[in-house]
């Protein structure tokens, strides 16, 4: 594997994480995180009558938002082989979509997909990947294909799982595990790893508890990040990087939960958020409220300035 990191030497692992640029106003925002329960909610509410997503309409665009964060911290000039590691529910589609999105964009892709969901959308999408000829990884080959990767997109359980990995998942994941990573490293830099919403085994609500599971370097959270990545985004150490994805959540969904998300660049999916602090459900709808009430004067304004539009 290449690598624009320096020498592993005593911070180990953590070099691996995408030397960006914090935002220059990170130290002024703030974030509200939600919890499982939350989570579930907004998503019934986007795939509801009122709302008009369709399931495949949201995996599509997480799973856009996913390529995007991998393309922005490992490029494939640099990181020219992408692991994807896929569950078999929604977390997992997002990943087959994000693996085709990075076949496009360039890298070399290998997937390991044990389990496959049982609905025709995940058949569709593990079809187009073979007409891509992505490599398609066995269970008794992921270590091999760990090594031979330069980044990995951990796609294996969404904030729905609960309870601790059973078989085909948990020895792959303990193989990239933090205490596995080491001793891989003895051997050849390890690579990176880019966790969707929740790191895999760690829960939603209460992180990575014991600290047995593995750390990623980089994690995007959709539509809002969730109570568990905590100790990544907040504790002292603030670990990597965060970014912010999920471009699908109305003006009313947003009011509704008290969400007061930050504003995306132009026409990017993902925002980049690390450094930002957490904000409280009080403060949430304060800035909400105080955002209304600027585009009512703003519209006011415009109205008295120049008359309604035409």
């Amino acid at each position: 594997m290449t690598s624009n990191t320096t020498d592993a030497g005593a911070t180990g692992i953590a070099q691996q994480t995408p030397a960006l640029q914090t935002p220059l106003s990170s130290a002024n925002q703030k974030l509200r995180y939600i919890d499982a329960e939350t989570a579930v909610k907004i998503d019934e509410q986007l795939l509801s009558e009122e709302g008009g997503f369709s399931i495949d309409q949201l995996m599509e665009l997480a799973g856009l938002s996913c390529a995007q964060t991998v393309f922005a911290c490992y490029p494939p000039s640099t990181f020219g082989t992408v692991l994807v590691a896929a569950g078999p529910g929604n977390q997992g589609g997002d990943g087959l979509v994000a693996a085709r999105h990075l076949s496009h964009f360039g890298y070399r892709v290998m997937l390991w997909y044990p389990k496959q969901g049982k609905t025709e959308l995940f058949a569709r999408l593990k079809k187009q990947l073979k007409n891509l000829n992505v490599d398609f990884v066995d269970t008794d080959e992921f270590v091999d294909a760990l090594e031979e990767a330069d980044v990995v997109l951990d796609a294996i359980f969404g904030f729905s799982f609960k309870g601790e990995p059973r078989e085909p998942f948990k020895e792959p994941l303990d193989a990239m595990n933090n205490e596995s990573r080491m001793e891989f490293e003895a051997r050849r830099k390890v690579p990176p790893i880019v966790s969707i919403d929740i790191p895999s085994g760690w829960s939603v609500d209460e992180g990575n508890q014991g600290g047995k599971k593995f750390t990623p370097q980089v994690i995007l959270s959709l539509t809002a990040p969730k109570h568990g990545i905590k100790s990544f985004t907040l504790g002292p150490e603030k670990i990597g990087r965060h970014f912010l994805g999920g471009r699908f959540v109305s003006d009313e969904i947003e009011e509704k939960f008290a969400l007061a998300l930050p504003v995306y660049p132009a026409d990017a999916q993902i925002v980049d958020v690390t450094g930002f602090g957490e904000m409280s459900p009080e403060e949430a709808k304060q800035k909400l409220e105080e955002e209304n009430l600027y585009i009512i004067y703003t519209n006011d304004f415009d109205y008295c300035n120049h008359g309604p539009l035409p």
